[in-house]
């Protein structure tokens, strides 16, 4: 009789880690092979010039391929940073708060050693407008003159020359619904009659020191993703067909009003931000139903401007890109926000490459923007991946112009930052404006401007900056 024989239990276990180990070297192996065609392939060097578009003409900015020209067919890249916490805020680095966190037994939930307040309640724009007006110590008329006060201090005409300074070409400016439109969200919206005062205002100085403009929608009526930089903690705006037809008439407004009423501020304008982070909070990236919303906005620009470039931003990877010439969309710039939030534990070259790896897929013949982003305190990160982002062809808009430091630490999130604990102001943590007085906001709020304030450009992101222009970049 023949007996067949059998391996031992112990080496057929090895045998199929062994085989288990060889496959997924195999599919690593040929992801990384497709990664490196990829990079080979798409990020080519972009020509320099094109045929010239209307050169004698009022024209803005256009996207050719995947690159950016102006009327007289020059490549321009977009590199730039966001005017946050100005018209719409987040209270992490914002002079704006509704107070600290506090402990059971009421005392600051988060000090440092240096006695200052590092934790703060959540702050939503609506909400702090709502708790300023319910504050017993204001009236309802010294809320709205703070606010004003606020929004001509926050940001000034130095502020402009400081971005160019900085050898940047482009400011993204981060706008609400609210600063254009009044009414009650579910009824019939109406235009302020001040709606373009601002805005305008914003845009003369850009003309005047060579910048450029990107009019980024950071709020929309209801709210698009819940996050605290969204105005409010509602995701109602992709369900409701009101909210959408509201945001279409608002940006067929500003597209109007710079085309009819104010055309010499209309080739200031690089691009309309249709509106920021486009996903509902609880799911993972931007899906169709966001998508089939922003060509909702597309189309209503498209009805009365045929010419600026159109900003169509996605969330998180690059995969979620879809195919333009599916909605008919022309002239559009893709804008996604990369933040490595991981970066203590996965390096920026991994993350990266998994992102080369979705891109891969999803990979058209359109200009592409990182209109957020931040290497925190790694120096050596900025410097490469800006960089990378240069040789790519990628434009960019760091985040953000200014900030406020609860804390000690080097801020790479604001190129200005004013630092609480500073010793010749003492200022420990920032006011309760739900029970602050006139009074302490005024006296705050006076020292909102950058020179007034003692923002300092003397952090990690201003370094990188600097030595940027050094290169001659």
């Amino acid at each position: 009789m023949n007996k067949s024989s059998t391996l031992p239990r112990k080496t057929r276990v090895l045998i199929i880690i062994g085989v288990i180990v060889g496959v997924i070297g195999i599919v690593i192996g040929a992801l990384c092979i497709n990664v490196a065609v990829f990079r080979k392939n798409y990020f080519t060097q972009l020509p320099d010039k094109v045929d010239a578009l209307n050169p004698t003409g009022n024209q803005p900015l256009r996207a050719v391929g995947r690159g950016i020209y102006d009327k007289n067919g020059n490549r321009v890249a977009l590199n730039g940073i966001g005017f946050g916490n100005w018209f719409l805020q987040e209270q992490y680095f914002s002079p704006v708060g509704i107070g600290a966190e506090l402990k059971k037994d009421g005392s600051f939930a988060k000090v440092n050693y240096q006695g200052v307040v590092e934790g703060y309640l959540e702050t939503f724009q609506d909400e702090v407008v709502e708790l300023m007006l319910k504050n017993p110590n204001l009236t309802e008329q010294q809320v709205k003159d703070l606010w004003e006060m606020y929004y001509d201090n926050f940001i000034q005409e130095e502020d402009f020359a400081n971005v160019k300074s900085f050898g940047l070409n482009t400011i993204r400016l981060p706008v609400y619904f609210r600063n254009f439109m009044e009414g009650p969200d579910d009824e019939h919206l109406v235009m302020r009659s001040d709606a373009f005062v601002r805005l305008d205002w914003f845009l003369e100085m850009c003309k005047k020191y060579g910048l450029y403009a990107i009019i980024d929608m950071h709020g929309v009526v209801g709210g698009q993703n819940g996050y605290e930089h969204s105005g409010t903690r509602d995701i109602d705006f992709w369900k409701n067909e009101i909210y959408q037809q509201e945001m279409c008439t608002l940006w067929k407004e500003i597209a109007l009003h710079y085309k009819n009423d104010r055309p010499d501020l209309y080739e200031t304008i690089a691009a309309y931000d249709l509106v920021n982070e486009p996903v509902d909070r609880n799911t993972p990236a931007t899906t169709r139903k966001q998508i089939a919303v922003m060509d909702k906005m597309y189309q209503a620009i498209r009805e009365v401007d045929k010419d600026h470039i159109i900003s169509i931003e996605f969330c998180w990877f690059f995969n979620v890109f879809p195919n333009p010439e599916r909605y008919g969309w022309e002239n559009v710039l893709y804008q996604i926000h990369l933040y490595n939030w991981t970066h203590e534990f996965i390096s920026n070259d991994f993350f990266y490459w998994v992102q080369d790896l979705c891109h891969s897929v999803s990979a058209y013949d359109v200009p592409c923007l990182i209109g957020e982003f931040t290497f925190f305190d790694d120096v050596d990160a900025w410097t490469t991946w800006l960089n990378n982002y240069d040789e790519r062809g990628w434009n960019w808009c760091t985040w953000t112009y200014k900030a406020i430091s609860p804390s000690w630490w080097d801020n790479s999130w604001g190129l200005y930052v004013r630092k609480l604990h500073l010793q010749d102001k003492e200022i420990k943590y920032k006011l309760d404006l739900s029970i602050a007085t006139y009074d302490q906001i005024y006296a705050e709020w006076q020292l909102l401007g950058t020179s007034a304030g003692d923002y300092r450009a003397d952090g990690i992101l201003a370094r990188v900056l600097n030595a940027r222009m050094q290169q001659g970049k």
